[in-house]
Order: C-alpha cells, then sequence, then structure tokens
C-alpha cells in the first residue's frame, strides 16, 4: 500500500505494509476525525514516525521510552488492554511522542501519555496515567547520554 506524507516538509510517497498499519480508538487528542496511521521507521535511527493515512500533513515522531528510560514501567488499565484486545505484555509496543527542536539537547518525550499499539489487532490509543511522577516532557537527550554512558562503563569493568 501507497502513504503519501510530508514527513519533516518533504512530499513523498511511501510503501507500507499492512502490518504498519494502526487505529486509534479513541483518535489522538486534537486529531480525534484522524484514526488510521502508519508506524514507519527511520533509516539509521530509533526516531519513527506516526503518520496519518487521511492527511499527509499529520505525522508524529515516536521513540520507545526504555531506551532512554530503562525503568520506565507504567500499568495498562484493564479497560485499555481488553479495548486493544491485548493477550500477553508481549502484544503491545509502547512509544512516546516527541516534541522535536534544532538543539538535539531540547529534544523531550511525553512519558505520561505513552502510545500502547497492539502487534496482534493492530489497535492502538494513547494512554494517560495518572502517575504525577512521570514527566510530560521528559528530556530524551540527557537519558539516551545515560544509558551510553553506562554502557561504556560496563564495558569497561568488564574489560
Amino acid at each position: 500500500m501507497q502513504v503519501r506524507t510530508n514527513l519533516m516538509g518533504v512530499e513523498e510517497v511511501l510503501e507500507i505494509s499492512e502490518q504498519q498499519i494502526f487505529a486509534f480508538e479513541p483518535g489522538l487528542g486534537g486529531f480525534e476525525g484522524l484514526r488510521r496511521y502508519a508506524l514507519i521507521g527511520e533509516a539509521d535511527s530509533p526516531i519513527e514516525w506516526l503518520q496519518s493515512l487521511d492527511n499527509p500533513d499529520v505525522s508524529f515522531a515516536l521513540l520507545e521510552p526504555f531506551l532512554f528510560r530503562p525503568d520506565y514501567v507504567f500499568e495498562l488499565p484493564d479497560r485499555d488492554a481488553e479495548a486493544l484486545g491485548m493477550q500477553e505484555p508481549s502484544d503491545a509496543l509502547v512509544r512516546c511522542i516527541l516534541t522535536l527542536n534544532e538543539d538535539a539537547e531540547k529534544i523531550t518525550a511525553n512519558l505520561l501519555a505513552p502510545l500502547v499499539l497492539c502487534r496482534r489487532t493492530h489497535l492502538a490509543r494513547q494512554v494517560i496515567l495518572q502517575d504525577q511522577e512521570l514527566d510530560m516532557r521528559a528530556p530524551v537527550f540527557v537519558g539516551m547520554t545515560a544509558q551510553e554512558q553506562g554502557s561504556t562503563e560496563q564495558v569497561a569493568a568488564s574489560a
């Protein structure tokens, strides 16, 4: 299937598979009328794009939160798990919407309202968590730098 996109202001047509398509029920806040999206990976980058299939001008930059916050945990409410058709934890893809900035150190992720996509049913939703300790604008660069330093320290310690 082909999808039109204006990612980063560049108009193009991408070939996607049915496996990349997810239906949001309900729609994302502010975009309630747009329900079908494609999850598109970016070459050589952990960033993915959630591209609306109904409007080529609507896309969201996403990142798996565990890449920069390995301690990130939340409990998916039963009503959301049921609505998504989740049968086991491995059904879930968890992504956070990024707020991009030319200065990488100012890129943030919304940990308070993650997107949960079900691999099995291809249903998705944004879950608004009640945990006040989670940040709506968590710095990504700081978390990834800490992860990289931790990996380097582990390698140095084992050498």
